[in-house]
């Protein structure tokens, strides 16, 4: 959130949101102007608590369990302010590959479960393709519980997950 600063405290100089990037989405309503930017080093999502504010600001971070995050993206911020060019993205905000796979994988069986799949039905078509367990075979096997586990941690990371994701859990 970047908002005005308290007397006598140093601000931030004056700034146009469009000189950092393209402008992705700019919102304003009664808390403020939300602007997200692109930038190959990651989106920037900023707040500015007064709409017309460019100059004279300050960046409020809250303490919370994200407070890291918030963090390294307000350092980031503070250093596009400061004339630094656009980059990559840290490599601590980059997935490894097995990560990419898996989340890859994950976002497979939700859309598997979309379609109506059942769990049996996604271990037939996506987990374990060729098992043929039936009946009392497939409700006592660890599959069961492997594909249970599998859909679960989907539903979980399609509802709360991605912040999950940025906090590197």
């Amino acid at each position: 959130m970047l908002a005005p600063p308290p007397q006598g405290c140093a601000a931030a100089p004056a700034f146009d949101p469009a000189d950092l990037g393209p402008i992705l989405a700019d919102h304003t309503d009664q808390s403020g102007r939300h602007l997200v930017i692109d930038d190959p080093g990651g989106r920037l999502r900023l707040w500015l608590s007064d709409p017309a504010m460019r100059a004279g600001t300050v960046i409020a971070l809250t303490p919370d369990r994200d407070y890291p995050l918030r963090r390294a993206v307000a350092d980031r911020f503070r250093r596009r302010l400061q004339g630094a060019p656009r980059g990559k993205q840290s490599a601590a905000f980059r997935p490894t590959e097995f990560q990419r796979l898996r989340l890859s994988f994950l976002l497979h069986l939700l859309g598997l479960l979309a379609a109506g799949l059942s769990t049996r039905e996604l271990a037939d078509a996506a987990v374990y393709p060729g098992l043929e367990l039936h009946g009392s075979n497939w409700r006592a096997a660890n599959e069961r519980r492997q594909v249970q586990r599998l859909r679960d941690e989907a539903i979980r990371l399609s509802e709360t997950g991605y912040l999950d994701l940025l906090r590197s859990r």
